[in-house]
């Protein structure tokens, strides 16, 4: 394979897709019906802040082990921005930007996740911003790292409602963070319907390209499926570029 066609397809991906903007949004709107969704109907969020509490308690000599841990887990205090696409030429485009920050056993994700349609009309969108507000990273060692998260997706049209989201990911990488074999899987849960308004699995590896200090440069390459209320699938070959602060 040319060089040239090789970076393409690791910086922009290929990605075969069935699913349509207007489909999501129509699905969305008749989930919205049936659920009388409010900011008020999550009963159980104290639940979950005593569960939060009870952890923070017992994991607080863990979180300290592993920021002593650097030598075997030198990104263990580190800032992520990376720069995701999925393309299907003249017809969808799924780019996800994102910005992720880790101090010892805790983290936290932010990135927007844009489903590009091109079609007679033009082009539309629908927008997610997703957001796992902590992440704990219970296995942190020389060549594994897994960690679970809570957090929420917020859909940016519609009525723009939120919606509960976890998430697991197991990183498999060299000691020193220069390749990484990344798995991650999202869910989001609507409660009042029993709806899932996306599911989504990934897979990513990353290599790395350059070294300047503290900054570290990769491309990445992988595979992301997605699964919009229970009947629309995105799926497609994905790639860009990662820098990593550490």
């Amino acid at each position: 394979m040319k060089p040239f066609l090789l970076a393409s397809l690791m910086l922009f991906g290929l990605s075969i897709s069935y699913a349509q903007v207007d489909e999501i949004k129509s699905a969305s709107k008749d989930n919205s019906k049936k659920s009388g969704h409010s900011k008020d109907s999550d009963d159980g969020d104290g639940v979950g802040l005593d569960v939060f509490f009870f952890l923070f308690d017992g994991l607080g000599s863990l979180h300290i082990s592993k920021l002593q841990n650097r030598e075997n887990y030198p990104s263990a205090v580190s800032l992520d921005i990376s720069f995701q696409a999925a393309v299907k030429p003249s017809s969808y485009y799924v780019l996800q930007p994102r910005i992720r920050g880790t101090w010892g056993l805790f983290s936290t994700d932010f990135r927007m996740s844009y489903l590009i349609e091109d079609d007679i009309e033009g082009f539309k969108h629908i927008r997610t911003n997703d957001w796992q507000i902590l992440e704990l990273n219970l296995i942190t060692n020389r060549f594994f790292t897994f960690r679970v998260g809570t957090g929420f997706m917020q859909e940016v049209f519609g009525d723009h409602r939120y919606f509960s989201e976890s998430s697991v990911g197991l990183n498999i990488h060299a000691p020193d963070q220069s390749k990484v074999l990344g798995f991650e899987f999202r869910f989001a849960k609507d409660w009042d319907s029993g709806l899932n308004p996306r599911r989504e699995l990934s897979v990513n590896y990353q290599h790395q390209i350059f070294r300047a200090s503290a900054l570290h440069g990769y491309v990445s390459a992988g595979g992301l499926y997605q699964r919009y209320y229970n009947s629309i699938d995105v799926w497609g070959v994905q790639g860009g570029l990662v820098f990593r602060f550490f």
